[in-house]
């Protein structure tokens, strides 16, 4: 009787979703990237002095998001690195989101 209730508990549960394979791939080119950014502060105003991909994904929708997202940071008024760290993460995070979304409904379309 024990034995029959695990059984049917064991095909009550949901299967296992499959990895998306290009989610993989997407994020190992995530992983590559590096990113130099230089702050100046004169006067107690902080900017953006540089920022450059060192290590590219090999996408250039990718590689753009980093230095993209830190100009926007400044703009908004970060006024210290850990601020801008936490911003850029933020905002990065946003757009892969969306990058992903996109890939995802263009393989569905497929």
């Amino acid at each position: 009787m024990i034995l029959s209730l695990l059984f049917a508990l064991q095909s009550e549960t949901s299967p296992v979703t499959p990895i998306d394979p290009d989610i993989v791939v997407l994020a190992n080119k995530l992983r590559r990237i590096d990113v130099d950014m230089k702050l100046k502060k004169r006067g107690g105003i902080v900017t953006l002095a540089s920022c450059r991909v060192t290590r590219p994904s090999g996408e250039v929708e990718l590689d753009a998001i980093p230095c993209g997202v830190a100009q926007q940071c400044m703009t908004e008024g970060v006024v210290s690195r850990r601020q801008l760290v936490a911003c850029v993460e933020d905002k990065s995070n946003r757009k892969i989101d969306a990058i992903v979304a996109a890939r995802r409904e263009a393989a569905t379309k497929r």
